[in-house]
Order: C-alpha cells, then structure tokens, then sequence
C-alpha cells in the first residue's frame, strides 16, 4: 500500500523526512495485516489549493500543513466557505478529499483551539508529534472506508452517521453522548486522554460536565466496548491523568503494537 504524505511548508517536510530515514521512524513499514506501507513525500508550494485535496484509489493521499505562518488559516477557512462543501458534495467522486493535519511546532493548548477551519481535519502539536503525526495519519486513513480492507477488519470502526461503531463483524448502537468520546478515544487510540480534554468535548458538545455524568457516559462506553470486542479492547483509568483505549493485556489485537522509548504507544499496525 503507498501514501503520499502531500507536505506544505518546507522546516515540517524536512521534519517528517529526517523521521522516516531514521532506524526507529514512527512510520511504520508494514501494516497489522502484514501488507506493507510505502510512504512517499511531496513539498507543496503555497497557496494551499484544493488541488492538494485531491484523493483517489490509485494515489491516496495525505496533507500535512506546517502551523507556523498564520496567512494558511485565511486559506483555509476561504477554501473551507467555499470549494470544500462542493468537494464532498461532488457525486461524480467517490472518494473523499484527502484529509488535512496541522503541525504546530509547540505545545498548543487544547483550550485554545476549539473551532478548526471545515477542511482540517485534525492537528498535533509539540517537539515530539511525529510518533502522534504518525498515529494520526493512519486513523485518518481508516476513517475512508475504501481502506478498510487494506487496514484490516478486524478493527475497530466508527460511523457516526448511523451512530454505530463495529468490530470485525459486529456492531453496536452508541448513544448520542457516546459517538463524540469514541471518536475522540478511537483517533486517540493507546494514548492517555488527559481529563480536561475530555471535559472539553463535552462541554463542546453542550453536555453537562459534572463527574457523574461524565463517569456514567465513560462506564456506559467501556461496557460496550467490552462487549463488542469480547474484552479484546478495554477503556482503562489511568488514575491521575486520564483515559486510555487500548488492547487488553495478552490478547491477539495488542500483537500489533510498538512500545517507543519515551513510553508512547503508536496503535495497530505492525513493525517494519
């Protein structure tokens, strides 16, 4: 399988190329399904256009947007208000614009970014993002559904059209209050989700942030979750910090794991 990583800005594509030559790069060479991942890079030249959207079977693609010079956000917000509703509306292409992440080059606080131009479609941040660059890229990928057998289907999958979230071959109802956390758990998958980010989805979401309710919507989550993947993938407290999805200890899906020095985990996909 090969991605194009489609990077704007030239201090990120060096970046990401320094990342992929190095022996323990965070981009993985092989997928969980034992496929392997080919990555290839090209430096886009500004003005971001929706020509850089363009995604297909064939030439599938990513774009990674370099934070810094604050002229991108009028690009994209303009393209946002425009082309990009007509992109998705386009019933002639049934694939979906490539998805677009933002790297800021610091820690960028989650309470000061609450609303994102339509096109973006998610962001890291911080002088160690690549291992969370490279997690998010593939649960992006996995949010296409046309890579849904290149990815494995075995994972897990969230709809939140029909507010269902399956796992191989089963699927289960989630309640409106649970489609925004899973979303948030699944594209943060084996990483801790600090509390107060998890306040704040709620409270975007215009839900109560009382600790009973944000308890009970987590329990009610976790149970499911259990039951669907046969205890396979677990919610677990980390006491102190967060929350954390991840494969229960010793079970088939936490083989496809990589455990980095600095204690991050980077989720399902193999080593190369």
């Amino acid at each position: 399988m090969k991605v194009l990583l489609r990077v704007l800005g030239q201090r990120l594509f060096d970046r990401v190329t320094r990342e992929m030559a190095a022996a323990d790069s965070a981009f993985p060479k092989r997928l969980c399904t034992g496929k392997p991942l080919r990555w290839h890079l090209e430096l886009l030249e500004a003005p971001f256009g929706t020509t850089h959207l363009e995604n297909s079977p064939e030439q599938i693609a990513v774009v990674l947007i370099e934070a810094s010079n604050p002229y991108i956000f009028n690009e994209l917000w303009a393209i946002g208000s425009r082309e990009y509703l007509a992109i998705c509306d386009d019933r002639s292409n049934d694939f979906p614009p490539a998805p677009v992440i933002l790297v800021f080059d610091k820690e960028f606080p989650t309470s000061d970014w609450i609303e994102t131009p339509i096109v973006v479609t998610d962001w890291v941040s911080g002088k160690h993002a690549m291992h969370d660059l490279a997690r998010r890229v593939i649960a992006s990928l996995r949010r296409q559904k046309h890579l849904q057998s290149e990815l494995g289907g075995g994972l897990l999958a969230l709809n939140p059209a029909t507010r269902t979230i399956s796992y191989r071959k089963n699927s289960i109802q989630l309640t409106p209050a649970e489609i925004p956390l899973a979303e948030l758990f699944l594209a943060h998958l084996g990483s801790v989700i600090p509390l107060e980010e998890i306040l704040l989805m709620f409270r975007l979401a215009g839900r109560s942030t009382s600790g009973s309710n944000v308890r009970v919507t987590i329990f009610q989550l976790r149970y499911k979750l259990e039951l669907l993947t046969g205890h396979h993938f677990v919610l677990a407290c980390a006491y102190g910090e967060g929350y954390v999805l991840r494969p229960a200890r010793g079970s088939d899906s936490s083989q496809p794991y990589l455990h980095r020095e600095e204690g991050q985990t980077v989720a399902l996909y193999g080593s190369g």
